[in-house]
Formats: C-alpha cells, structure tokens, sequence
C-alpha cells in the first residue's frame, strides 16, 4: 500500500486554510479563527494524522468530481 501524504492546497495570506491526503483525497480544512499558520498546520495534521485511508474506485471518484461540480 502506497504511503499517504498530506498536502496543502489552498492558503490565505499565507495561512494553510485546506489540507488533502494524496492517497485517499479526503479534505481537511482549518477552522477559523486561527492565530497563525503554525495553529492552522497543526490543526490540519491532526485531522489528517486521525482519519483513517478508504481510497475510493475510480467510478466512485468521477461520480463525486461531477456532483461536485454541478452544485
């Protein structure tokens, strides 16, 4: 099983905001307010350290991409 990784995708005047595991695509965002990006990181690696990897089939992925794209 490859290793998941965590990756920011989206800052705010340089504070991560939105965190996703590279492995399963499953988003962890930053709940506001934080007092910097070094409380926002580690809110983010909290969420991303507990969740637990269910990588979705492709079928499952193209059908969320276009639900989600729709709303």
């Amino acid at each position: 099983m490859p290793k998941r990784k965590l990756r920011i995708v989206r800052r705010t005047n340089n504070i991560p905001v939105l965190g996703v595991c590279e492995f399963c695509n499953m988003q962890f965002p930053a709940h506001q307010p934080l007092s910097g990006p070094s409380e926002a990181q580690a809110a983010i690696q909290q969420q991303f350290n507990a969740h637990k990897c269910e990588r979705e089939d492709v079928n499952q992925a193209a059908a969320r991409i276009v639900s989600e794209s729709t709303e």
